[in-house]
């Protein structure tokens, strides 16, 4: 049992090395994701075109993200294999994925299929594919890929860093929903339990993928194909 919960030695040989410096910078770019998504939240709330056009302008936004996150990396001269890319047990976390992926595509779509519901247009299932598979590089890398790695520069007990990135994960979904659609902060925790809980689950899944594999593949794939698959078909 102890052997399942260990961590590739890869995994861990990359979280020695970061800092007090590497924390701190965790943290603000946790700061600036919530400022990207609150201004995209804020331009789709003002103006009917981004609203007309979010997803497109989500992927611009997702794009921006990645781009930081990677800025991050290069800055403190540091590769993109410390965040998940590249290397590691590659393989094995895209078969992992994959298996997870068709579960959930599955459980979020299929199955609604198979009891009378129907898909969307062809062009929005195309558009979404896109949109979300952006939305699934850019929220892994920032938060299993590096504020989930940094933060051992300050938190060492892996337990508590886990669960305070999986916090963060979840804070972070409450600034877009309460600006965009006029969500309350009771909307989104009291009366939405059992979201918290799957988000939170979530978050804890994937990291095991990641920490097991130190590879991001075997999240990026199933966070996609989740995303995708609840929103191509018509409950």
């Amino acid at each position: 049992m102890l052997k399942i919960l260990q961590a590739d030695k890869g995994y861990d040989s990359n979280l020695k090395q970061y800092t007090k410096k590497d924390a701190q910078l965790s943290f603000l770019l946790f700061f600036i994701m919530i400022l990207n998504y609150s201004i995209l939240a804020i331009l789709e709330d003002k103006f009917e075109f981004i609203k007309e056009n979010i997803m497109l302008v989500g992927c611009i936004f997702n794009i921006l993200m990645i781009g930081i996150t990677i800025l991050f990396v290069k800055l403190n001269k540091q590769s993109l294999e410390t965040i998940g890319l590249y290397k590691g047990k590659w393989k094995n976390s895209i078969i992992v994925g994959v298996i997870l992926a068709l579960f959930l595509f599955y459980n979020n779509c299929l199955s609604y299929f198979i009891n009378g519901s129907r898909f969307i247009a062809l062009h929005q299932i195309l558009i979404r594919c896109v949109y979300y598979f952006f939305v699934a590089i850019c929220e892994e890398i920032v938060f299993r890929g590096y504020i989930g790695t940094r933060i051992y520069g300050v938190i060492k007990k892996r337990w508590l860093a886990v669960s305070i990135v999986g916090i963060l994960f979840i804070i972070m979904h409450f600034p877009y929903r309460m600006i965009a659609y006029q969500m309350t902060l009771s909307d989104l925790t009291i009366k939405n339990v059992s979201w918290l809980l799957d988000l939170f689950m979530t978050h804890i899944i994937f990291n095991f993928i990641y920490l097991k594999t130190n590879s991001l593949y075997g999240a990026i794939i199933p966070h996609w194909m989740s995303n995708f698959a609840f929103h191509i078909i018509l409950k």
